[in-house]
């Protein structure tokens, strides 16, 4: 009974994008193949980039970016590994689980082709499978296929060189892009980039991030804590549209909220210890210092030192006249992270990217219009910050 015709698609897949799914199909189509088979690498036996998804990351990523296509499968069995993975152990494997029939057709670059013969037991490899060499524009052909006739002629090796159009997408330039708070809509599956953003991945961040981050999720609601993801997110993307660090601006607005749910009681007493100016409407509503309360709580209990983030976690409620910019990021990415939503948000959606401080004196004024309407109290930091940015536009 003849076997099936399985082309075996390799890589780090970190992570996996258009340009591996556009080869895969190509390559399947063009040899008659009845599936291919994505096998993420486990622990690859090159270095890997400092913000590598960990495995389980990445066999996910690719799940998600191969389950509409039935003709793509993938396989754990090189994730599931803690050693150093090898092509040639990963082939002898799944020539052990599978019919002594089938055909296996690994799917590689050109430039892979060429250094063929540095690969662990090269030799008996060449035997097992059928190379598969795709070459695009910018591989030296004379070298290729000089090569190709030096490893048939050695090893009576079965390669296939196909040519595929170029499609200029590397897992590099997607990992920088993220880092970056760039786009990479169309450069892979929606449900991969959706949950790239999910998960956090290839971004750098404070090196107290995860930890704070797990310390927020069990002890806020989830409704606060879904905020301050949200904050955290808009306040490193507009940091970087302002210059300022995105590693603090987005630890400070995930811990801009730290001290929002204390209870009235324990609130009045950090209020008094860390001698909080206890202004009328904070007599009227002590919740309202929970900057200032939040800032003193993580400088005592979790050693975070920066003044410049305590300052914009300080200060992020009712502001201050001498706020830095990473300060009024903070104020601003409060007031319209994406589940915020109230009558005039979009032009204050759009100021934040213009003008912080204009997106700042335009919250005033319909803040201040709704206060007096329900005859609340405005911080009186709140009237010195905005006759600030006043005076000084």
């Amino acid at each position: 009974m003849p076997g099936k015709k399985i082309g075996i698609m390799g890589g780090t897949f970190d992570p996996i994008h258009y340009g591996h799914l556009m080869l895969a199909e190509q390559i399947r189509t063009s040899f008659f193949l009845d599936e291919i088979l994505f096998i993420p690498v486990g622990k690859p036996p090159h270095k890997t980039h400092s913000n590598s998804a960990d495995r389980e990351q990445r066999l996910e990523m690719t799940r998600l970016a191969t389950k509409t296509n039935p003709y793509f499968h993938v396989s754990d069995i090189e994730t599931k590994r803690n050693e150093t993975t090898y092509t040639i152990d990963t082939i002898k494997r799944l020539k052990e689980s599978l019919s002594p029939n089938d055909q296996f057709f690994f799917i590689t670059g050109a430039d892979a082709i060429i250094l063929l013969d540095t690969w662990k037991d090269y030799s008996e490899l060449i035997q097992l499978v059928t190379f598969v060499g795709a070459t695009r524009p910018g591989v030296d052909l004379n070298k290729l296929y000089a090569k190709v006739r030096q490893l048939i002629a050695d090893y009576d090796a079965k390669i296939e060189i196909c040519y595929i159009p170029a499609l200029a997408i590397s897992s590099t330039e997607i990992r920088n892009r993220v880092n970056d708070e760039k786009s990479i809509r169309y450069l892979l599956p929606e449900s991969v980039e959706s949950y790239i953003d999910t998960i956090g991945l290839y971004k750098t961040h404070h090196p107290r991030y995860e930890a704070l981050k797990e310390y927020l999720r069990r002890n806020l609601s989830k409704h606060r804590y879904e905020h301050t993801l949200e904050t955290a997110k808009l306040a490193r993307k507009l940091a970087i549209r302002y210059d300022v660090d995105p590693i603090k601006a987005e630890f400070a607005g995930l811990c801009h909220d730290f001290a929002k749910e204390i209870d009235r009681e324990s609130m009045l007493k950090h209020i008094e210890t860390f001698t909080v100016y206890f202004d009328p409407c904070i007599q009227k509503n002590p919740n309202l210092a929970h900057g200032e309360v939040g800032a003193e709580l993580l400088k005592k209990y979790f050693d975070i030192e920066d003044e410049e983030i305590l300052d914009a976690i300080r200060w992020h409620t009712y502001g201050n006249k001498n706020m830095s910019t990473l300060s009024k990021i903070i104020y601003v990415a409060d007031i319209i992270e994406p589940s915020r939503n109230f009558e005039g948000i979009n032009k204050l959606r759009h100021l934040a990217y213009e003008d912080l401080d204009q997106a700042m004196i335009a919250y005033y004024e319909l803040n201040n219009s709704y206060l007096k309407e329900s005859k609340s109290s405005v911080h009186s930091y709140t009237h010195e910050m905005i006759d600030h940015i006043t005076r000084s536009i």
